[in-house]
């Protein structure tokens, strides 16, 4: 090996010992998450999801009481529950007067649009062309596809994002090949974004299935079902564990294209923290690398 390859390899490990450590969790802004936000490390990367039930105004609540506990936040503003341009700018000015700087931009699965905004990619428009707005925007992307739109239009969607984006996170996969062959396609075809690895976390075998058909991934869950070695992970064990799925995608931290790991929690944090402290206590283990600090739990944080 020469001094190049070395410092390559010597890089990759860092890259994913970092990615181990520090991943980011997404939370359900539900009842009960303000104590299961004091499970996660001090000052992590927490996203909070956003729905037509429960509305912008949830979602804003609970990112204003995680940036107040000390955490980077990242609400998640569903173009089809912003009602117009007045409407954006109060909830742009309201993230930034509680110095959130980063938002991640979806459609949403509201029915139809409460405004002007469509999708996703319509909202990106409209904050792009604000002179204040947080400077870090995320979009979705779906490996597997998405139920409501065919692969060509959602390819054409995920293009015009990129072109105002900073970040992509790939929806939920049972699969790093799935995951790998998506990213590959996107270099190939000139996407640059970070990517960030969607995965779930440590989950109810049930709960998962559950929770997989009503984000729409049926098709997704028929496709694998069909495979022997993933039906037995998904139904025998009570709990999911995604030991396959992570040590699939770890060799593409940096390099490979992946940027870094986005945790589908479902509010299951200390279950699934453990598992990836786990994880990234092994990685270091066995390079004999000494473990990255991982931060004290979060302090009690404001009032509920």
């Amino acid at each position: 090996m020469n001094d190049m390859q070395r410092l390559v390899t010597v890089e990759a490990v860092g890259r994913i010992r970092e990615v181990l450590a520090a991943p980011r969790y997404e939370l359900l802004p539900l009842k009960g998450m303000q104590e299961v936000a004091r499970h996660l490390p001090a000052g992590a990367v927490v996203t909070v999801t956003c729905s037509p039930r429960h509305g912008l105004e949830r979602t804003l609540e609970a990112a204003e009481w995680l940036a107040v506990a000390g955490f980077q936040v990242v609400p998640h503003i569903a173009a089809r529950l912003v009602r117009d341009p007045a409407h954006l700018r109060r909830l742009v000015a309201r993230m930034l007067a509680a110095g959130i700087d980063d938002c991640f931009v979806v459609g949403g699965d509201a029915e139809r649009p409460a405004g002007e905004y469509a999708g996703g990619a319509e909202l990106l428009e409209a904050m792009a062309a604000m002179s204040s707005r947080p400077s870090r925007l995320g979009v979705p992307a779906y490996p597997e596809g998405h139920h409501r739109l065919d692969d060509a239009t959602l390819q054409r969607v995920l293009d015009a994002k990129a072109a105002l984006a900073d970040y992509a996170v790939t929806q939920m996969c049972f699969e790093a090949s799935t995951v790998l062959a998506w990213l590959e396609r996107q270099r190939r075809s000139g996407m640059t974004l970070p990517v960030y690895a969607g995965i779930p976390g440590v989950l109810e075998r049930t709960r998962l299935l559950s929770v997989a058909m009503r984000l729409g991934l049926g098709t997704s869950t028929r496709v694998l079902s069909r495979r022997t070695g993933l039906v037995g992970r998904l139904l025998q064990p009570a709990v999911y564990r995604p030991d396959d799925l992570l040590q699939g995608l770890l060799p593409a931290v940096g390099d490979g294209g992946i940027a870094g790991l986005h945790v589908y929690s479902f509010n299951q944090v200390g279950a699934t923290r453990a598992w990836l402290d786990a994880h990234h206590a092994a990685h270091c283990r066995g390079l004999g690398l000494a473990t990255l600090a991982t931060p004290e739990p979060a302090p009690a944080g404001p009032p509920g």
